[in-house]
């Protein structure tokens, strides 16, 4: 028997169509003088309207009592953006994270950077760019195009679902323009590859409590109505969306109920698919990611990777958020609201001292 959640909205207006079409005109036929003043030609223009007024209504979601979109479509590519694959969730062309790569390709592969909110990625994308002279698609003016803008950026939007239709269609993987692109929309921007020019991914996470309140202090300031939530209140409140990293690794909406097995399709992808940073480690981090992409910096800037992370520049100097403390109720309800994020966290961090061991620091240094 089909479940209520399982109906799709089209399949409700078929049903409704089939329902309500065939009523309307019985009701119509009951009036014997009616059916003899009308023939078929005119019968035929007034199912046609029925049609298109059913049409009209907004389908109701019977499950959430929420108003869907015209199609779920298109809740699914806002969120996870245009291009969303149609049959999997493991990215066919990003390499295995510790698949050796053969010689003829080394050069051909982009490194892809799945940019988690919150979690010093604008610092990342400047250091592989000015410290290790690494060009990022990035779009800095229109219309898009190949062209190099700035130093190190090339003029081409990953960081959209609008701006990734555009590099499929400049095909930005072939044009050996890039030495990486960076996206938040991690399931939409690795179809950008291709069978010649494979991605090798890496992420980096951070605690998501402490990613949750710096999202949280970022829109307080710029919305009134938060400002008098607490971080607990924000995160159980219906417009919030849980789990995020979760939810794109799976390709779960965030109406949607995640269980164990979108966890462990997680874990699993994350395991095979991605090389990982901890934010709270950044030194770390960049070390582990120079080791591992074999990154070298010019003779001049060996000391840059290091001053930035330091906050040399002002503009990556980090600011600190009031969080709830450890242990508190406040804290125990973000914890639960996030608990899929914090089971995949404590696997990166997991990962991440397995990486400093293979890649250990008196054999890979960051200067």
């Amino acid at each position: 028997m089909t479940s209520l959640q399982s109906v799709s909205p089209a399949r409700t207006k078929r049903w409704l169509s089939m329902i309500a079409i065939p009523l309307a005109l019985l009701l119509l036929c009951r009036d014997e003088p009616f059916m003899r003043s009308y023939s078929m030609e005119k019968i035929e223009p007034m199912k046609k309207t029925l049609r298109r007024r059913l049409q009209e209504v907004p389908v109701q979601d019977m499950v959430n009592q929420r108003l869907l979109q015209s199609t779920p479509s298109k809740s699914r590519q806002k969120y996870f953006g245009h291009i969303f694959p149609k049959t999997e969730q493991m990215p066919f062309y990003l390499r295995n994270t510790f698949e050796p790569v053969p010689e003829e390709y080394d050069e051909r592969d982009i490194i892809f950077f799945w940019h988690i909110p919150k979690t010093g990625g604008e610092l990342v994308k400047y250091i592989m760019g000015n410290c290790y002279g690494l060009r990022r698609a990035e779009k800095i003016k229109n219309p898009a195009s190949l062209d190099e803008v700035h130093d190190f950026i090339i003029n081409v939007d990953t960081s959209t679902p609008e701006g990734i239709a555009e590099a499929h269609k400049l095909k930005l993987i072939d044009s050996n323009m890039v030495d990486f692109i960076s996206s938040r929309y991690v399931l939409s921007a690795t179809s950008l590859f291709t069978p010649q020019h494979r991605g090798r991914a890496f992420t980096i996470f951070r605690h998501p409590i402490d990613a949750a309140a710096s999202n949280f202090y970022t829109r307080k300031r710029k919305n009134e109505d938060l400002r008098s939530l607490t971080l607990a209140e924000y995160t159980t409140k219906d417009y919030y969306v849980d789990n995020w990293v979760t939810r794109q690794l799976t390709g779960t909406l965030p109406e949607e109920e995640l269980t164990q097995a979108h966890l462990d399709s997680a874990k699993h992808i994350l395991t095979a698919k991605y090389f990982v940073g901890i934010y709270e480690q950044m030194d770390e981090t960049v070390r582990q990611l120079k080791a591992f992409y074999g990154w070298k910096a010019p003779e001049d800037q060996h000391m840059c990777a290091k001053d930035l992370i330091s906050g040399s520049n002002p503009k990556f100097t980090k600011t600190q958020r009031p969080k709830p403390l450890r242990g508190s109720s406040d804290w125990t309800t973000v914890a639960n609201v996030e608990k899929w994020d914090m089971e995949l966290y404590y696997l990166a961090l997991e990962m991440f001292s397995k990486q400093g061991r293979i890649w250990d620091a008196e054999v890979y240094s960051l200067v």
